[in-house]
């Protein structure tokens, strides 16, 4: 081998090692085929416009269910950061339901747990909030991601380090 290609062939190891776990969390083509402009105020008032349509959404978990045909999540929505995952600031436009047709357990799908998800508008649902009836966007599951919990973190996990004891 020439010193070039040994040279061409350690920078391309190196960089796959670098940059392996920075691509987002779900698959590429169901990213593709959804719309990740849609805010959810429009989805609320013109949800007949959005019906077959996938759309990119992320926030935290406020409750699930399960009924007679599978489960249902209800949740907070929130921007979305780095690798789409949600960030945890005072910013939403409001709440939606993912629903699925697999049985899903409330211990797994926890209060307060971030998730990102790629759903098919099915329409509306109003159900009371409070005091208040509110109509939440029905969003049945293509993909998500559920984030480990206790992440705080949004941007990406880099340190540097010496091998002994102390990084920067």
């Amino acid at each position: 081998m020439t010193t070039v290609f040994k040279a061409n062939h350690n920078f391309l190891w190196f960089a796959l090692l670098l940059f392996s776990g920075c691509g987002p969390v779900l698959s590429q083509a169901v990213i593709d085929e959804s719309d990740r402009n849609v805010w959810l105020g429009e989805l609320q008032r013109n949800p007949e416009r959005y019906i077959g349509k996938s759309v990119l959404f992320g926030g935290t978990i406020v409750r699930m269910g399960n009924d007679s045909s599978g489960s249902w999540v209800e949740i907070l929505q929130r921007p979305l950061g780095y690798r789409l995952e949600p960030e945890l600031n005072d910013q939403t436009s409001g709440r939606l339901l993912l629903v699925s047709n697999e049985i899903w357990d409330d211990q797994i799908f926890s209060k307060g747990r971030k998730i990102t998800l790629v759903g098919k508008m099915e329409g509306t649902q109003t159900r009371s909030l409070d005091e208040i009836t509110y109509d939440y966007p029905v969003l049945r599951v293509r993909e998500y991601h559920l984030w480990p919990e206790g992440r705080t973190r949004t941007g990406p996990d880099i340190q540097f380090s010496f091998g002994f004891f102390g990084s920067f």
